[in-house]
């Protein structure tokens, strides 16, 4: 027998998927390292102005186009004071993905800069972590510490579209999809997601999203200033380095770092986006 042909009855192996993981930078604020570090001042250090960039990112592999979160809703992020470099719809279409590809929204946590934009989506379904949608439809979430992160309408939006049957609920540590698992780890938010990314070229790309907001902070051991638990944010911060050191490529959710770290998409968008893998 030849090494193509298989014996009767028998199927040929599926290869897993792999994707190609696009970050796409859509807004930025400029703000100062006391404002973003939890107790600062500990640190005795001087302050000094940072800058912040706002991401989203893109899966496309097996066929599919996947988004992992979408960003802030343009006049939400204005009111707020942040700059929009692009927003998050239009970049899309910069980078040639139509709205109607989208099928699947892996969102990461409810805060008001990852849900921004779901309703322009009315054809995808979603991944939310059960942790994130119980807590921010709980009673906890109208304290004002816990509130501020959020926008109400976005998040009774979301509860909407779970009791619509559109919201794929997920516990703690699963593959949601052929090649993306998520694990929650709290810290940031309650039910904070990584993103665990089966790239193209056999890579493994860790989408920390606000698990980690800049290189920094992981790597320094910076506590984040908006946080919901302190231990686990630690315990984030000890499972990046973990994938790192199997070579896993870390992204984090804030870091103008990855549009230098990372190749531009092309000529026409090296301004909003970066190929990962």
């Amino acid at each position: 027998m030849q090494e193509s042909e298989q014996p009767a009855g028998a199927t040929a192996a599926v290869p897993p998927t792999q994707y190609e993981v696009t970050a796409i930078r859509y807004g930025s604020l400029r703000t100062r390292k006391s404002a973003l570090f939890y107790r600062y001042e500990a640190y005795h250090e001087p302050d000094a102005e940072l800058d912040m960039d706002y991401f989203f990112w893109v899966l496309k592999g097996g066929g599919r186009t996947i988004l992992v979160d979408t960003g802030f809703d343009p006049a939400v992020g204005t009111r707020r004071g942040r700059k929009v470099i692009c927003p998050p719809v239009e970049a899309l279409e910069r980078i040639g993905v139509p709205r109607a590809s989208v099928r699947t929204i892996v969102v990461t946590h409810l805060h008001y800069d990852h849900i921004g934009n779901l309703r322009a989506f009315p054809n995808a379904g979603l991944i939310v972590q059960r942790r994130e949608i119980e807590f921010w439809s709980g009673p906890y979430a109208r304290r004002f510490q816990f509130a501020s992160s959020v926008e109400p309408d976005e998040i009774g939006w979301v509860v909407e579209a779970e009791r619509q049957g559109r919201v794929r609920i997920v516990d703690g540590s699963a593959e949601i999809l052929g090649g993306v698992h998520a694990l929650c780890v709290g810290g940031h938010s309650p039910g904070q997601q990584l993103t665990v990314v089966d790239a193209v070229g056999g890579r493994r790309v860790v989408l920390a999203s606000d698990a980690v907001h800049f290189y920094d902070e992981w790597l320094l051991d910076r506590p984040f200033a908006v946080l919901a638990d302190l231990a686990q944010m630690y315990g984030a911060y000890d499972l990046l380095t973990a994938y790192a050191r199997e070579g896993g490529v870390i992204v984090p959710g804030h870091d103008p770092e990855v549009l230098r770290r990372f190749p531009a998409l092309s000529n026409d968008v090296a301004d909003i986006a970066v190929q990962v893998a």
